[in-house]
């Protein structure tokens, strides 16, 4: 059954066909809306387990689409970095798991049909971004997850939601404009879109278009991953989106940006003269974002705008590894990549959740919460300490591996940067949970609050318990992943 060759188009088609129906069929029914979507989610990560069995039992594969030839027709695969869609569709499960009673509340009635479908519609752009195997495809499905998640970020009731995603809009637009220009550049120059037959033509290519493509695809991929500087629209857009969108932003749309970099590495894998500054320069706005991002998630009071801000820290940790083009480094960042999706959905679903019952955002105002609503507050206590890095939680797996990777590429300055952010990461989460649990009450909302429905704290209570779970398996993760490593980099250190 697992080797029924149309299991990989489903990864895509079956979210993007079920969010266009859903408004269709369910536009006066948003709780039948929610069990639909939740049913396809459900059903497209059943798709994407099937196809991890089959890459561990025989390796990557391939699917020609209409049987065309790869270099004339529309190729996806399924390899290591792929296999991100099995975290793409659990998260995106409990999402919509934990919107059931939330949307209710953040989102207008009539618009709740259209949450769903949008929601869906991500999830199958993010699934067809991740085993694409062409150039223009991953432009289309990087355009399909951008503008619904743009609309997701709309759907919020607060006023901030429209500006905040105005400015994602802008930001985004440039990013697609450059990519879009970058493999018209690299089509003129290779006369394929075929991500593995342009890497070879590449090598004998002018290096003036090449680096300009290079710096296009690169920038434009850094916009998407809110890689410092250009990170200034990720903070309001993940304050201001409903708490559901804020984890599926920050778990999955932002490491979209980081598959996107790990393409383009691999599409110019032969080029070392171009890619040598491109990785440096990724290492140094790396170690910025990663202190930079610590340092003001420190200092915010709103609980939202303190996790976005460690979502540009975390990015920050993933750019150093894949800077860095170790294998200890790039497979620390690719382990990270999927441990922070893990670890940030649960804690913006809690961060949701208090927000739902109370109607408190400032972190002051949550003291004594701990006791009001002690399983929401559990997993978010988990969730912070395995983001700080403390061992075993899945938080440090990633972190150490980057670590030893700038050892071994003698850079130690680099374990520093990560030392400082981790005790600044740490800091935050202590303030965080000192609040939830070790200071009085002083707010009527937080001493007459009880816990959430089952739909929304199962989803915290279940992504927590990953987020040491993940931890414990750090070395089969790691081996995992090394064949991507030598895919993209080639043979390094």
């Amino acid at each position: 059954m697992i080797d029924w060759p149309h299991w990989l188009p489903l990864l895509a088609v079956l979210p993007l066909v079920g969010g266009v129906l859903t408004p269709l069929l369910f536009h006066r029914l948003p709780n039948a809306a929610c069990f639909w979507a939740a049913s396809i989610a459900a059903l497209t990560l059943a798709v994407a387990v099937a196809l991890l069995v089959r890459l561990l039992a025989s390796g990557g594969f391939g699917y020609a689409v209409g049987g065309w030839l790869p270099q004339y027709g529309i190729e996806l695969r399924f390899d290591e970095i792929g296999a991100l869609a099995v975290a793409a569709g659990f998260i995106a499960l409990l999402s919509l798991v934990f919107s059931r009673h939330y949307v209710a509340r953040a989102v207008e009635p009539d618009r709740a049909p259209l949450y769903y479908a949008l929601v869906l519609i991500n999830l199958g752009g993010l699934n067809g971004f991740l085993v694409t195997g062409d150039l223009f495809n991953l432009f289309v499905f990087m355009e399909i997850f951008s503008v619904s998640a743009y609309a997701l970020v709309a759907m919020a009731r607060a006023p901030i939601a429209a500006l905040a995603a105005l400015k994602y809009l802008l930001l985004g637009a440039l990013s697609s404009l450059l990519v879009l220009f970058s493999v018209g550049v690299v089509f003129a120059m290779t006369g394929t879109l075929n991500i593995e037959d342009a890497a070879v033509l590449l090598d004998a290519s002018s290096a003036m278009p090449a680096g300009l493509a290079l710096a296009g695809l690169a920038t434009g991929f850094a916009v998407k991953a809110a890689l410092f500087p250009v990170h200034f629209w990720l903070p309001d857009a993940h304050a201001a989106a409903p708490a559901p969108v804020s984890a599926i932003l920050s778990a999955l749309v932002v490491k979209a940006g980081v598959v996107g970099l790990l393409r383009t590495l691999e599409l110019f894998a032969g080029g070392d003269d171009l890619l040598q500054p491109l990785l440096t320069l990724i290492v140094w706005l790396g170690a910025l974002g990663a202190l930079g991002g610590a340092l003001m998630a420190l200092v915010q009071r709103d609980i939202k705008r303190m996790l976005a801000y460690s979502t540009v820290a975390n990015i920050g940790y993933i750019f150093i590894g894949l800077g860095l083009a170790t294998a200890s480094a790039v497979s620390g960042a690719m382990v990270h990549s999927v441990n922070h999706a893990v670890m940030k959905s649960a804690l913006f679903l809690a961060a949701g959740a208090i927000i739902h019952r109370t109607g408190l955002r400032n972190i002051d105002d949550l003291r004594g919460l701990g006791r009001r609503m002690p399983i929401t507050a559990f997993g978010m206590a988990v969730a912070l300490i395995a983001l700080s890095g403390v061992p075993p939680a899945a938080g440090f797996v990633g972190k150490w591996q980057i670590a030893l990777g700038a050892l071994e590429a003698g850079q130690p300055w680099l374990v520093a940067v990560l030392v400082v952010a981790g005790i600044v990461v740490l800091a935050f989460g202590v303030r965080v949970i000192n609040a939830l649990y070790f200071r009085p009450p002083a707010r009527v909302p937080v001493a007459s609050a009880i816990e959430v429905p089952a739909s929304m704290w199962l989803p915290v209570l279940l992504l927590a318990v990953a987020s040491l779970a993940l931890g414990l398996a750090g070395t089969p993760m790691l081996a995992f992943v090394g064949p991507a490593v030598q895919s993209v980099y080639g043979t390094i250190p």
